[in-house]
């Protein structure tokens, strides 16, 4: 599972960002927009392939003790998760999609919400609407991602309330809406 939402209640095992903060660049040790999280901190959210524990539990040892951290294999992303965007926009063209949209609202105290992501095409210059996303779905979590990537938890941001739009023609991934009481728009 890649909800990078859930993924940041934890400690980031790469760079030790906080939870509810973005990941750092290691090196520097300083945070700035990154392009995305590091796929270690969603260990929690995936079963060990290690140790067979379901997600949320704790690695054990073949003694059935808890182990003293998670598994190698736990730390790097599953067959079945969409974490690099070329693997989204193969997604998006096998169910012929042209433009994603993810509606989202969030601020500091409360965190964020993601409405229906809806995938379109344009027919006769007209979108048309292919599928919807609800829930859990991976496909979802994924066109999602870089809005958790770019905002954390919205811990200290104003009220924040936009879209992040998935174009195929020219491979873009923009984030827009209003920050405050300002308009702002970003391409991630």
């Amino acid at each position: 599972m890649s909800d990078r939402a859930a993924w940041l209640e934890e400690w980031c095992p790469c760079c030790r960002a906080a939870p509810g903060a973005r990941c750092r660049t290691p090196l520097l040790r300083k945070t700035r927009p990154p392009e995305r999280l590091h796929c270690a901190r969603g260990w929690r959210m995936r079963q060990c392939p290690t140790c067979k524990v379901p997600p949320q539990e704790p690695c054990r040892t073949p003694s059935g003790r808890e182990a003293s951290g998670p598994h190698t294999a736990r730390l790097r992303p599953g067959r079945y998760e969409l974490l690099a965007r070329p693997s989204v926009w193969q997604a998006l063209e096998q169910r012929g999609a042209t433009i994603a949209t993810v509606p989202f609202a969030g601020h500091a105290g409360e965190g964020g919400r993601v409405g229906t992501v809806v995938l379109s095409r344009r027919d006769d210059g007209e979108a048309v609407d292919v599928y919807r996303c609800i829930g859990g779905e991976e496909l979802g979590h994924a066109l999602a991602a870089p809005l958790w990537d770019r905002f954390g938890l919205f811990a200290g941001q104003p009220g924040i309330v936009g879209t992040v739009t998935w174009t195929a023609a020219g491979r873009s991934v923009v984030i827009a809406g209003r920050r405050g009481g300002a308009r702002f728009e970003e391409t991630v």
